[in-house]
């Protein structure tokens, strides 16, 4: 796993975040396609995991939260898009911080290192 200064060094290098979302496809669209029964669900039992078996986020978990809803805005113009990429960052970070190994947040993490939105 991937630590949370790695996460962040991603984030701020540059070519990282550039490689989502640097096409404009209709990110209200790839935002909706989330909406689907069984990614909403499978994010929110993610998100349920890690709240209720980790530690409240820290300093390094905010800051990579705060850095990619940064980038993401920069690059996306796009408010929703940025506080949906900052959340799955968020997760991921919390996730991998705690050693906790869920298929689903693994498969995010995929899904942005091969240069695709999650969705």
């Amino acid at each position: 796993m991937i630590t949370a200064s790695e996460i962040l060094s991603r984030i701020n290098d540059g070519v990282f975040l550039e490689l989502v979302f640097k096409e404009n496809p209709d990110w209200d669209a790839e935002l909706g396609s989330r909406d689907s029964v069984e990614f909403f669900s499978a994010w929110n039992a993610s998100y349920e995991t890690i709240t209720s078996s980790c530690p409240p986020e820290d300093g390094s978990i905010k800051e990579i939260r705060e850095s990619a809803f940064k980038k993401v805005y920069q690059i996306t113009k796009n408010p929703d898009l940025a506080g949906c990429v900052s959340d799955d960052l968020g997760l991921i970070a919390q996730a991998f911080k705690n050693k906790v190994d869920i298929d689903f947040i693994n498969d995010l993490w995929k899904a942005y290192t091969q240069g695709s939105f999650p969705n």
